[in-house]
């Protein structure tokens, strides 16, 4: 087995230890062995999450905007495991292989970790608040039905929290736990309005303060927000219709050159060295890395279309 092969292996290896002691539940079969071991990964991931809730990072708040089962200390352990084996890998490539790019290997993969888990962090947490957008229309008849019904509001969003999906249900039995608490039920709505992003649940929530304010017809009120929402999504939907070629066309060009080059690097290695090899070819190769990086934001900027 090479140095590389038997790295990557102990990365899986440490990697899974660490989830199977943080997130498998505690076992029945009387094996005190995988209990202990559990009961360990218990109390690090119990201190980890002391630790980052005292840093006041915001780790916490992306961790439960991404609608993750485990603690955000649980979260940062897992991640801080594979960045340290990220570097022993790193380490390993390094000493098999000596060369001046497989010493920055060491520092270069722990920080790809991070950063790949920040932005699966960010995805998460997008297709979380476009689900709750979506869902956000039938959530409104829903409410609209329970106060024509002859319900109060609250036993309306109470119904909301139980017979919706997710993430609605989550975000919605944030706002029932809130209002038991004392807190305006509008000022709940409002706080999870901000969390998700969501300017048409922000409007719902204003005219829920007016109505507290003033009375009237909430139910109808509710009835004319859901066909805005609707429009709207219709609207969203063409728009994503229509752009999805050019969505397309800026994968295509930002995979195009490093297809390209992985390819050369195994058909002609020698075709590549001097960019590796030289001071001129670091140069180039950190030009094409700002060029590539700001090629990138250009095209995100010309097809996401926001309204």
């Amino acid at each position: 087995m090479t140095p590389i092969l038997l790295g990557l292996l102990l990365l899986f290896v440490a990697v899974g230890v660490v989830v199977f002691v943080v997130a498998a539940p505690r076992s029945t079969t009387g094996d005190h062995a995988a209990d202990r071991l559990r009961e360990w990964g218990r109390v690090a991931s119990a201190r980890a999450d002391v630790a980052v809730k005292r840093s006041g990072s915001g780790v916490v708040g992306m961790v439960e905007l991404a609608g993750i089962h485990l603690s955000a200390g649980a979260v940062v352990l897992l991640i801080s495991v594979a960045a340290a084996g990220a570097a022993v890998l790193g380490m390993i490539v390094a000493l098999s292989r000596p060369s001046l790019i497989a010493w920055l290997l060491p520092v270069l993969l722990p920080v790809v970790v991070l950063v790949v888990a920040r932005l699966l962090l960010t995805h998460r947490i997008d297709k979380r608040r476009q689900a709750f957008s979506e869902q956000l229309e039938g959530t409104l008849q829903l409410l609209a039905s329970g106060l024509r019904a002859g319900h109060s509001l609250q036993r309306a969003v109470d119904s909301v929290s139980t017979d919706s999906a997710s993430p609605t249900a989550e975000e919605f039995t944030r706002v029932v736990n809130e209002h038991r608490l004392g807190r305006p039920l509008s000022d709940a709505m409002l706080a999870v309005a901000t969390r998700m992003q969501s300017d048409d649940l922000a409007w719902t929530a204003q005219a829920v303060a007016i109505h507290r304010e003033v009375g009237g017809n909430l139910s109808e009120v509710l009835d004319h927000v859901a066909e805005t929402i609707r429009e709207r999504q219709q609207i969203r939907r063409q728009v994503a219709t229509l752009s999805s070629e050019g969505r397309v066309s800026a994968i295509v060009l930002m995979a195009l050159p490093v297809g390209i080059a992985l390819l050369l690097s195994v058909l002609s290695p020698g075709y590549l060295a001097l960019f590796v090899t030289t001071p001129i070819g670091f140069l180039l190769l950190g030009v094409c890395l700002v060029l590539f990086i700001v090629g990138s934001l250009w095209l995100r900027a010309i097809t996401r279309i926001r309204f």
